[in-house]
């Protein structure tokens, strides 16, 4: 068995091949993809797919809890009380699984109810099929959730990271062989149930056969079923906020005859790279959520805990605004050639939606700290009074305004929300030092508003709606990033990680220094 550290290293550096991986091979199968499916069949995808999304708050937010008590287990050293901590969340996903399957079939025979008036007979019907897949898909996973967990409490990174690589290059694949076999939206959703059956079998295998747990069902603590659901309801708030934050825009979008699939499918389009950036970002903060927790339960500072969330937040920030400003430089052009030019909205809700994210991504172990201290509550409790806010403001906005309206109707609350009120919370309440944390981070903005700028003002004279004018614009655009970064922004301890990566990745592939 691989030692933590070694665990951690490893799991960073495959984590970000699969960053890598997971950010490239989209920009070559989505275009092909799109072309296949058609607009409307991918609209009607993503809105089957957002509005089954809905199934995951059937779990209340003991997901979450999975992960804690199992480390809080693990860290007492009380292997007895993890297994029997295990057994008791098996029969309460299998509750929940079996919960998911009874409601989502009653969603799937009753959606005629919000989209009669914008979906065609035959595009309901097979939008009933499409959720029924994906509702014995979330089942599935459901069902293995407490055993998917294990690995992450083990800090098992490697086989974690190793499966996530499989699932990123093996998704595209099965996805073009089911719509070159002329399987459309079904075949696509159920290539992915497929592949989630293979992948929670493996998991399974792995955490019985590796790691030598398994889930005991004897004298199961039930004791301990009260404490779980009272840390796991204001989890589960949170959860219902990112629900309507993240997903009710493409639900409501497609009740709308004038926006309907084709208004999905745009703003799809642009909410996938909000999706790239969260990914690239969240990726490193999940790595090290169990070192917050572990930080937590030791009686660590609040000047340490600050400390730690400055480090992962800066470097969050690095990855955020190259992404971010390179797309408000480059974003028009690309998406012309990614998607087609009856894309183009997709720019505007890209942006709309990415430049607010900064400020709740860049602070993620913030929130991994207030949980393992299970000072939750107020968070979930502003998030749910936005979200509200938001929902209302984007009927209105998305049909004043379109897709764009109801991206930039997002963007406020996500400013309101985790932007004011959260850092308030954060420094008045749990006492983390929220001014040194962005004294720290505001700095990183410099370079990327100069380049920002001096891209879009070169665009008037340079033509990057040509591939090889706009590939060469981009990487130019992200070694200057680099290098002035490198220069004039990045600590001793930013360059050390950056060092050791290569490092790392040189070792890899037998390269000796």
């Amino acid at each position: 068995m691989v030692k933590a550290s070694g665990q951690l290293r490893s799991g960073i550096l495959l984590n970000y091949l699969n960053l890598l991986l997971g950010n490239l091979i989209p920009i070559f199968y989505t275009p092909v993809m799109l072309q296949l499916l058609g607009q409307s069949e991918y609209g009607l995808y993503k809105i089957s797919s957002s509005f089954t999304s809905y199934l995951s708050l059937i779990s209340l937010g003991i997901g979450s809890a999975v992960s804690r008590y199992l480390i809080m287990y693990r860290s007492k050293g009380d292997r007895t009380g993890e297994e029997k901590i295990l057994g008791l969340f098996m029969w309460v996903f299998r509750a929940i699984s079996a919960a998911t399957l009874v409601i989502g079939t009653f969603m799937a025979w009753n959606v005629d109810l919000f989209y009669q008036s914008s979906l065609t007979s035959i595009e309901l019907g097979k939008m009933k099929l499409l959720i029924m897949i994906l509702v014995i898909n979330m089942a599935v996973n459901f069902l293995m959730t407490p055993y998917t967990a294990v690995i992450g409490a083990h800090e098992q990174f490697i086989p974690q990271q190793i499966m996530n690589i499989f699932l990123t290059i093996a998704g595209p694949v099965f996805n073009l062989t089911a719509l070159w076999l002329g399987f459309a939206s079904v075949g696509m959703a159920i290539s992915s149930l497929a592949l989630s059956v293979g992948a929670n079998i493996l998991y399974y295998v792995y955490v019985r056969q590796a790691l030598h747990i398994r889930a005991q069902y004897k004298e199961l603590p039930l004791h301990m079923l009260r404490e779980i659901f009272s840390f796991s309801i204001w989890v589960f708030a949170g959860n219902l906020v990112t629900q309507l934050y993240n997903t009710t825009d493409t639900v409501m979008i497609g009740m709308v005859p004038a926006l309907a699939a084709a208004g999905a499918a745009v703003y799809s389009v642009g909410a996938t790279f909000n999706n790239i950036v969260l990914s690239l970002t969240t990726a490193i903060s999940n790595l090290l959520s169990p070192k917050a927790s572990r930080m937590v339960f030791s009686g660590a500072s609040s000047q340490e805990l600050t400390q730690l969330a400055t480090r992962v937040g800066r470097i969050q920030g690095y990855i955020f605004l190259l992404v971010v400003s390179g797309f408000i430089a480059f974003g028009r052009p690309f998406i012309h050639f990614y998607a087609g030019s009856e894309y183009s909205d997709a720019y505007w809700v890209g942006i709309f939606m990415m430049m607010p994210n900064l400020i709740p991504l860049t602070q993620s172990v913030f929130l991994s700290i207030i949980v393992a201290m299970a000072r939750h509550r107020f968070r979930s409790l502003v998030y749910l009074g936005i979200a509200v806010l938001n929902v209302v403001g984007t009927w209105f906005m998305m049909h004043w305004f379109g897709v764009a309206g109801a991206a930039a109707m997002t963007g406020i609350a996500l400013l309101i929300g985790p932007g004011l009120v959260m850092n308030w919370y954060y420094w008045k309440r749990i006492h983390l030092s929220v001014p040194y944390f962005w004294k720290n981070l505001l700095p990183l903005f410099i370079v990327p508003a100069v380049l920002c700028a001096g891209a879009l003002f070169l665009s008037a004279a340079i033509d990057f709606y040509c591939i090889p004018t706009l590939l060469a614009g981009i990487l130019v655009y992200t070694l200057f990033y680099a290098a002035l970064s490198w220069l004039f922004i990045m600590n001793d301890y930013e360059k050390s990680l950056i060092r050791d990566l290569i490092a790392g990745a040189l070792r890899a592939f037998g390269v000796k220094k």
